[in-house]
């Protein structure tokens, strides 16, 4: 048993090290990565994003979520400001707790590190999109990580799945999504472990 502990524990140390210092998944170029107009679909959250352009490192994006679409669980972004302005619709907006209601025409910002969930309680479709431009949606790595995680968490189907939790540990801890009831440390330290053996099975694309 202690044989079987030891091993274990030098495995964690040893392709943790590995994996997140020594050879750390290389994000792309993302003015290359990223098109005009390319779509990335959670069928589980009801919500298409389509990239308008990358700049700066920062992605304008165009979110349409579907009638009654749940949105993304409740998180929190630890290192950027995330701004929504509602095109069409009407959007709801889990804040810290509150139900908050834009309309048409209004844009909300949600600072860094408050726990907020986008989500659709209409039968229309909701679009939220600056049209002009004034405002980046969210990070180019945070875009990066979403175009790499929603295909696998359709598949995985169960948001609060074990297997949710390794296809995130797969992208790192760049990637700026966090869970706002868990603390944070502790969802980095669990990234950091199981990271490794998540892109092992292939979690990473």
């Amino acid at each position: 048993m202690l044989f079987i502990f030891i091993l274990l524990i030098s495995y964690i140390l040893v392709t943790g090290t590995l994996f997140n210092h020594l050879f750390k998944p290389v994000q792309p170029d993302f003015s290359h990565y990223f098109s005009p107009n390319q779509k990335f679909v959670s069928q589980m959250e009801g919500l298409c994003l389509i990239i308008k352009k990358v700049e700066n490192d920062w992605a304008y994006c165009r979110a349409e979520l579907n009638a009654f679409a749940p949105g993304p669980p409740e998180h929190i972004h630890e290192h950027f400001d995330e701004s929504f302005t509602v095109a069409k619709g009407t959007a709801s907006f889990l804040v810290n707790g509150e139900k908050i209601i834009v309309q048409a025409g209004e844009t909300i910002v949600i600072p860094r590190g408050v726990p907020h969930k986008p989500f659709n309680e209409t039968a229309e479709l909701l679009i939220m999109d600056d049209v002009t431009n004034q405002h980046p949606s969210m990070t180019a790595s945070f875009a990066y990580g979403l175009a790499n995680i929603y295909s696998a968490m359709d598949k995985i189907g169960n948001p609060r799945s074990i297997l949710n939790l390794l296809a995130l540990a797969a992208q790192g801890n760049d990637f700026d999504t966090w869970d706002s009831k868990i603390p944070l440390g502790v969802q980095k330290a669990l990234r950091w472990i199981l990271g490794p053996t998540a892109r092992l099975l292939g979690y990473e694309k």
